[in-house]
């Protein structure tokens, strides 16, 4: 058996040695092909990344977001009825089906109703590579309408007024919302969703909650953001940043509302612990969330999240910590997040920034929707409405 050596090989290809000149030949041809194939394979899935969002994020580019828009919400609040209020909402962009009759309570279901229809939509048509994520979001919203059934059977709401207060969605449909809100009691409900994704997330909550509304609901809505955080885990390495910042400023801004409302009604550590998330977070994590839990004060609070990007938004004001304004500051956290999702956005403008930016602002857009049908139907001034908003800041 011929044996070859480095030595071998260098010295044929110089001499030209017909089979190992071959042989080298041959390696060399290998290593480049292997070496173009490593360096071109990054840029492939760069590439093949760009090409599968190209679409999706050009349809909510396309869309928008307009009711946290200044411009736009500035001229729906001067709405002096429902229906002339509905009529500004479509000509800005939102395609509310005709109604008749309308009062704030129908009015408030359809916004709901819309807003589902439009999770559920996006979450179908968004790439597989970060479905389970949209798809996660949905089922949030839809648990957290199961969960108002919940609450309506244990505060002995009527059927019939449950059932017309409850904008079925995704897997919580129209019969199953049927068979729930004429329960026997929250129990007999919680039985009746048991077959449901959401149904082992209610049940857990309201066992630990013992009958305290407040306290299911705030439990409820952490276990479905660490539902949440999970799914944002679970995305690809390549496409996860925005992802993973996305639902982690989340989980920040829930714990630290939760400790606001902790520090302003006196809670107790314990109880406050058991509504923080102390996984997942972007900022509010390791050391800084513990500093941020043992604050003894909303100033402290505050001063402990210095360094972040939640402490400007919270100083704004320094009179509203002092005089512990609760909404203000909440109002504060949600300006926080919907110019972190813009941030995102135009970080990530060839991948899922443009698909995160939206989903977000649709809340917040049903939550401004919402906000204004109540101001229009309570005849209150468009100025009064507009302290109620969260909109996105004016660039120049």
């Amino acid at each position: 058996m011929t044996d070859i050596s480095l030595s071998s090989i260098f010295s044929g290809l110089l001499s030209g040695d017909g089979a190992t000149a071959l042989l080298v030949a041959a390696l060399a041809i290998s290593i480049l092909i292997g070496l173009m194939l490593a360096a071109s394979a990054g840029y492939f899935r760069i590439i093949l990344n760009i090409a599968v969002f190209a679409r999706p994020d050009a349809r909510v580019r396309a869309i928008g977001n307009p009711m946290v828009d200044p411009v736009t919400v500035a001229v729906v609040r001067e709405a002096h009825t429902l229906h002339d209020l509905f009529d500004r909402f479509r000509a800005a962009g939102h395609t509310f089906p005709s109604a008749g009759e309308m009062d704030i309570d129908i009015a408030e279901q359809a916004i709901r109703g819309y807003y589902y229809g439009k999770v559920m939509s996006l979450s179908e048509n968004v790439p597989d590579s970060v479905r389970h994520f949209f798809a996660t979001y949905g089922g949030m919203l839809v648990a957290r309408e199961a969960a108002w059934i919940i609450m309506g059977r244990a505060g002995n709401v009527s059927p019939g007024d449950l059932e017309q207060q409850t904008s079925p969605a995704g897997s919580l449909t129209p019969e199953l919302v049927h068979r729930a809100v004429h329960a026997a009691g929250p129990e007999d409900a919680l039985n009746r969703f048991a077959q449901t994704p959401f149904g082992p997330v209610l049940t857990a909550a309201y066992r630990t909650a013992s009958g305290d509304p407040a306290r299911f609901s705030a439990l409820v809505q952490t276990a479905l953001l660490e539902k949440l955080s999970l799914a944002a885990r679970s995305v690809d390495i390549s496409l996860s940043p925005p992802v993973t910042e996305t639902a982690g400023r989340m989980i920040d801004i829930a714990n630290i509302r939760a400790l606001i409302r902790a520090l302003s009604f006196d809670m107790g550590r314990e109880e406050t612990g058991s509504h923080l998330i102390p996984n997942g977070g972007f900022e509010l994590t390791g050391d800084r969330f513990e500093h941020a839990k043992r604050a003894g004060s909303l100033p402290d609070l505050i001063q402990a999240l210095a360094g972040t990007q939640y402490e400007p938004y919270l100083s704004r004001h320094p009179e509203t910590a002092r005089d512990e304004n609760i909404p203000v500051l909440e109002a504060a956290l949600d300006q926080c997040m919907l110019d972190s999702v813009r941030a995102v956005s135009n970080q990530y403008h060839l991948e899922s920034g443009p698909l995160l930016r939206y989903i977000v602002a649709l809340g917040y857009e049903v939550q401004n929707m919402q906000a204004i049908a109540g101001g229009v139907a309570a005849s209150l001034p468009p100025e009064e409405i507009e302290r109620l908003l969260v909109l996105e800041e004016m660039r120049e």
